[in-house]
This record gives C-alpha cells, structure tokens and sequence, in this order.
C-alpha cells in the first residue's frame, strides 16, 4: 500500500464520484457498486462525494462544478459516455483536475484500454494506485441546430456509419445486451442496404494530403480492446498525439465484414478500399443530395456533417498506470 499512501496525499485528497444511475447494471445493484467505491476511497483517506447524473449531458455540468469548487479528482463511474462528459466537463473549467473511470457501463473501451478489471471494487483499488499523466484528448467540431458544436473525446470519435450504429443501437438493447448490442445492431444494418457517402479530407504523419469519397471515417485512440476485439492493434494509443484514422473508401457490406473478421481475428488481411492512417486530422462534408449523416465521439451522438476531428491542444490529467 505505500504507492497508495504516497499518492493519495499528493492528489486525491478530495474525490467527486459522477456516476450514471441509468448505465449498463440494474439500479438497485449501481446503489451497491457506488457504496462500496465510496468506501474503498475513503478507506484509503480520501474525502469523497457523489452525485447521480440526471439527464443526457448533466455530467459535464457536475463535473465542471466539482473542478471549480476545489475538487482535485473527477471519478467517472459509468460507460463510456459518462466519462465523455465528465472529460468535456473539466475541459470548461481553468482548474488543473485529474480524471479517473470505474466501469459500470455497457460499454467500457476507456476502462478496458486502461487496464481496469470489470469488477467495480477491483476498479476502485487499482484507480488508487494509478498516477495523473498528461493527455492531449482528440476534438470534434460537428453542426448542430445551424451552428458548431464543439465536443472532445478520449478513445473514439467517427462520422458515418458508426455514429449511424450509435444512434440505431436503442438503450434497451444495451441494458440487456451491454456492448454486444452494438454487434447485434451491426449484423442487422449489414442486412439493410448500403450507407451513405461523404466527402473526406486527412493529413498523414508525413504531411502530405488526400481526399476521397468514404462512408466511415473513425478516429481511433485506445489502443487496447475488450471482447470480440480483443486481438485488434491498429497501432494506437491513448499516449500518442494522433489518432488512428479507419477510411472505408466504399460502401460494399462484404468489405466491411472482412475488415472486421481481419482485425478480430488478429490476422490483419488487407481489405480493398478501407485504410488504416496516423493523423492528427481530418474533415467530413456532405455531398450533394445525400441524407443526414451524423458524427460520434466515445458513442455519444453529436451533430451532422460538415464535421472537422483533430487533437487538442490543451490536455488534461488522466488517471493510468
């Protein structure tokens, strides 16, 4: 216990826990995950407080009050999505406070890349553990209601036809399926026709430039998967100040299905019109006469095209290893 002891007298000495009541696990068995958090972060001398989300974007609002009232750590307890706004939320605020994640989602791809065990309790003891480190989080600047709305993220953010699987996959079926109803969801909109495409334009790592016509664009910044993708390394990571671009150059299901029977199962075979490209930047515009083609960053469903990604400047201290 002495990395434990030394870090919580430096950092976490005071602790705001923002945790989803709606999120993954049953309500009365959410109750019980946050108690026995609560406990285990004031066992170790942390002053601790918790608050409930209690609408759609409530945790960036609960997250930017608890930075600038003096709170040192913000504990996303939830999917994902929680821990997106909790993110948006301190980017708000002047104060230098770190973020940390204890799963209780349906999806959990920041606490999985983190090397968090799904155990909430478990969780809660290795987060003790960890130390702030810098991290520079990708941002999207997507259209909403005629003007630009401005959203950060830490592991994904796309345009196309993920964010159309975000917005397709309902609440329900993820309360009973958890992450796998986004699979589900996926094997259901391969059977229903081809998806739009967009105009995209990227920068490589060498500077140079290209456009072309694509029907997903996916800004990948985890660099480990849980479950069915467990094998996938695209190279990325949350350290790095890129992100791994996914271009699906068509819009042909039999390409997408093989791309992701490649990289699942670790084989990587090279599938015609999709790419994989480090870049720090790219740009998504409609094409005439198409339908509404929306934006995602970590699952959570944003404005449509024209849609701009790329990695902020400013960073934030998240909690790792």
């Amino acid at each position: 216990m002495a990395v434990t002891a030394r870090f919580v007298s430096w950092l976490m000495r005071k602790v705001f826990l923002i945790y989803n009541p709606a999120s993954g696990r049953k309500r009365r068995q959410r109750a019980e995950d946050i108690a026995r958090v609560a406990e285990i972060f004031r066992n170790a001398g942390v002053r601790v407080e918790a608050a409930a989300t209690t609408h759609a974007g409530s945790a960036i609002q609960q997250a930017q009050e608890a930075a600038n009232a003096g709170f040192d750590t913000v504990v996303a307890c939830g999917g994902d999505g929680t821990a997106n706004e909790a993110l948006n939320g301190l980017m708000r605020s002047p104060a230098e406070v770190a973020l940390g994640v204890v799963p209780l989602g349906s999806g959990n791809l920041l606490a999985s890349d983190l090397r968090l065990p799904a155990d909430p309790a478990a969780a809660a003891t290795r987060v003790l553990t960890y130390v702030p480190r810098d991290f520079r989080p990708g941002v999207v600047c997507s259209q909403h209601n005629g003007a630009t709305e401005k959203r950060y993220f830490l592991i994904a953010a796309g345009v196309g036809a993920d964010a159309e699987l975000m917005y397709r996959t309902a609440v329900e079926a993820k309360e009973i399926w958890g992450r796998n109803a986004y699979f589900l969801e996926m094997a259901r909109m391969a059977f229903h026709g081809a998806y739009p495409m967009f105009q995209v334009e990227w920068e490589d790592a060498q500077g140079n430039r290209g456009q072309d016509k694509a029907t997903l664009g996916l800004a990948i910044r985890a660099g480990k998967f849980p479950g069915l993708l467990r094998f996938v390394d695209l190279g990325s990571g949350l350290m790095r100040n890129d992100f791994c671009l996914l271009l699906f150059r068509t819009d042909k299901i039999r390409r997408f299905l093989s791309y992701f029977a490649s990289v699942a199962t670790g084989k990587n075979w090279k599938v015609p019109d999709v790419d994989a490209i480090h870049t720090k930047w790219f740009r998504c515009t409609p094409l005439s006469h198409t339908p509404v083609i929306r934006a995602q960053a970590d699952g959570e469903l944003l404005g449509a095209l024209p849609a701009e990604l790329g990695i902020e400047e400013r960073s934030v201290k998240l909690l790792m290893q």
